[in-house]
């Protein structure tokens, strides 16, 4: 730290009171010391995080160029108006066992951070159907305004009732308490019930739920003062890594300003307050940008791989927002293609129409015509959809593209749920019937040529077969020519000998 050992103990341990222009020093108490070792624990390692992110940001950000001005002689810093990514990792919805000031001041931030994206998914909507040009009625989505007053409202909210009881001496957690019992019962999302009362607890219903506070501890860790000694101490450093530090540390203590001319004096900045405000800044920068979302899902409490707990997840989903924004996705028109990709792929269904379409007098665009056939047939399988189709006008007539559930914009189709089902089930159903009819074409075929096959695999054995049989026959034949001139020539040596000797 660079400070001596006997500096550090009488900062920590004593306390200068000014009267009538001279200081008296007194020792402080041991639990009230040991607070102020913690405070200024706390305090460094505030300023530290605070001095690596600012750190960081300056070596990355873009520097401003400077050029000279016309018709001036000397520079000055221009701003290009350069892009800015910024990643902000925000804490986890937190509800345990015990439940303190920190878990309080967590939720809070998530409450605030919830509306923000609500209104974001909302605002998305609402965005796109008006750059398309789609008509869409008001889509109602939870509001948790009610949460965030009740946490922080000036007058009843209860990180401002600690705050004036922080700034009240003599107030302790019970008188908190009792005052928060006093002020915020009846209140919608409050709970204070005789359990609760009797053991000094409170209830918020959050948007992921209920949860249970202990009041033990919310005044000292909102008040968490760092002792002014300390703070000089810091400034007295001979490191001057130490010295920027507690310059980060005054700062953030500074007691706010009087508002008014006859505003008394400043206040005191508490830990909520503090944190309130760098969230309502957090808020106002996230509103001057384009936020994209990234949800991160523990797919199991025991922290083993090949795991997946669909209860847990679920749990994770509805507690981020996510099943609301898929409902309020699904409530308007939750699938969309563009132009391009929709004729591409349900053009299967209308093919008559398009080629009817390409071939007419009168031009229309590929996707028009597409939709209004498609919409003619989903009427078919589903006459609630919309009226019932004359027949004898159906090639002139039109059918309510909003009560069918399409809505065709500048660049994009939008779909209704149903509309969406029952168009799938039409292309599944085609692609079915296509599918069949080309197994029947191509087992056709097979068969054609297996049956090719086996009448020239036959030809081809009969006459193998024949060719046998005619070689058998003429041997046979050859045999029995042979045999005979056998025969012949035998009788004829026989005769020729009884001859000789009938002669003698």
């Amino acid at each position: 730290l660079g400070v001596t050992k006997k500096n550090l103990n009488q900062a920590l341990c004593y306390f200068k009171i000014e009267a009538r222009g001279q200081s008296y020093t007194r020792a402080v108490q041991k639990e009230k010391a040991e607070k102020g070792v913690e405070a200024l624990i706390k305090a460094t390692y505030s300023a530290m995080f605070d001095y690596i992110v600012r750190s960081i940001n300056a070596s990355i950000t873009v520097k401003k160029t400077a050029t000279s001005k016309p018709g001036a002689g000397g520079r000055a810093l221009t701003d290009k108006g350069n892009a800015v990514i910024g990643v902000l990792d925000i804490f986890g919805f937190e509800s345990f066992k015990v439940n303190s000031f920190e878990q309080l001041c967590i939720n809070y931030c998530n409450e605030a951070l919830q509306q923000q994206f609500n209104l974001f998914v909302l605002k998305n909507e609402q965005d796109e159907y008006e750059r398309e040009g789609i008509k869409w009625s008001f889509i109602s989505f939870p509001d948790n305004q009610d949460v965030l007053d009740l946490i922080w409202k000036k007058g009843f909210g209860i990180l401002n009732i600690l705050d004036d009881q922080c700034r009240a001496p003599g107030t302790t957690d019970k008188t908190f308490a009792n005052d928060i019992y006093q002020k915020l019962t009846g209140k919608p999302r409050f709970e204070a019930n005789f359990r609760q009362v009797g053991a000094r607890q409170f209830g918020v219903f959050h948007y992921a739920g209920l949860v249970e506070y202990d009041t033990d501890g919310f005044v000292e860790k909102n008040r968490d003062e760092l002792p002014r000694e300390a703070t000089e101490l810091l400034l007295s450093s001979s490191s001057g890594f130490v010295k920027e530090l507690a310059e980060i540390i005054s700062s953030s203590a500074a007691p706010e300003p009087a508002k008014g001319a006859r505003a008394g004096p400043k206040k005191s900045v508490t830990v909520g307050g503090h944190f309130s405000k760098q969230l309502a800044e957090l808020r106002a920068k996230i509103d001057l940008t384009s936020p994209h979302y990234v949800r991160c899902l523990k797919p199991n409490g025991a922290l083993i791989p090949d795991h997946f707990d669909p209860l847990m997840i679920v749990d994770q989903l509805r507690c981020a927002g996510v099943v609301e924004a898929v409902r309020v996705s699904r409530v308007g028109y939750p699938q969309r293609y563009n132009h391009a990709q929709f004729v591409t792929r349900y053009k299967n269904l209308a093919l008559k129409e398009l080629a009817k379409a390409a071939k007419g007098s009168r031009k229309m665009k590929p996707v028009d015509t597409l939709v209004d056939a498609i919409a003619k047939k989903m009427v078919d399988i589903d006459p609630t959809l919309a009226a019932p189709i004359d027949p004898k006008s159906r090639s002139d007539s039109k059918v309510d593209l909003m009560e069918v559930g399409i809505q065709v914009g500048k660049t994009k189709v939008f779909l209704r749920r149903r509309a969406f089902d029952i168009l799938e089930n039409m292309r599944k159903a085609y692609i079915a019937t296509a599918t069949v009819k080309i197994q029947a074409l191509a087992r056709g075929f097979i068969q054609q040529r297996t049956f090719t096959e086996h009448c020239e695999s036959s030809l081809q054995l009969q006459c193998w077969v024949r060719v046998i049989i005619a070689e058998r026959k003429v041997q046979t034949v050859r045999e029995l020519v042979n045999a005979r001139k056998i025969q012949n020539a035998y009788r004829r040596c026989a005769g020729r000998r009884y001859y000789l000797c009938v002669l003698s």
